[in-house]
């Protein structure tokens, strides 16, 4: 009987935690063999629309061997971009990510900024300016219902890796999907838990 509870609260805790674990793009499985790649040539990547000046490198290219975070590939912005955009269809919760200056650059930023906006483009928050230098940077966000991000900076070029986002929000007045084995789990706990008190009981059914 033990066993049988402790397992359904278990299964319980499972499920809210897959529901709580963040998605980090890394860039890994975009070919670019020492050169750079568009990332808006090959959208949706990753359920994520990328703006024209965004690209995708790696620690080969010269002047990049500090660009990634984590890994080979990390992400570029192009050097006219007065704001390099990332955006869903589908809203996504945004934790952040982290950020550099290229080491090799001529022209390279000293600070970033991300704005994020909801589906009818209204400003949800902004990290405000967050200094970058050569070694990597976390701008951290906790932003809800994201739809688009719109990243801007001083000058020249930075470089992005390790982009995090949460699990997707549902509109407004619905029950998180997460919600619903979890509400089916602890039904399941409270039949059981109650047909064990009424064998218990004086003169109640086997």
């Amino acid at each position: 009987m033990k066993k049988t509870l402790f397992a359904l609260i278990a299964s319980a805790s499972l499920m809210l935690a897959g529901a709580a674990n963040a998605g980090i793009l890394g860039f890994e499985d975009v070919a670019t063999d020492g050169d750079f790649a568009g990332l808006g040539d090959i959208n949706p990547y990753a359920g994520l629309t990328f703006s024209d000046d965004w690209f995708a490198g790696d620690t080969g290219i010269d002047g990049y061997g500090n660009g990634a975070h984590g890994g080979t590939h990390f992400a570029v912005n192009g050097f006219g971009s007065d704001g390099a955009t990332i955006g869903s269809a589908t809203p996504f919760n945004f934790a952040g990510a982290w950020f550099a200056a290229p080491d090799g650059a001529a022209d390279k930023a000293s600070w970033i900024a991300i704005a994020a906006y909801d589906a009818a483009n209204h400003l949800i928050g902004t990290t405000g300016k967050v200094a970058i230098g050569s070694s990597y940077t976390w701008a951290a966000a906790a932003f809800d219902n994201v739809s688009s991000l719109t990243i801007t900076r001083d000058t020249g070029w930075f470089v992005m890796d390790d982009f995090t986002t949460a699990a997707s929000v549902p509109p407004s007045g619905t029950v998180p999907e997460p919600a619903s084995p979890l509400v089916l789990g602890l039904g399941a706990f409270a039949l059981i838990l109650g047909r064990a008190r009424r064998r218990k009981a004086p003169g109640s059914a086997a």
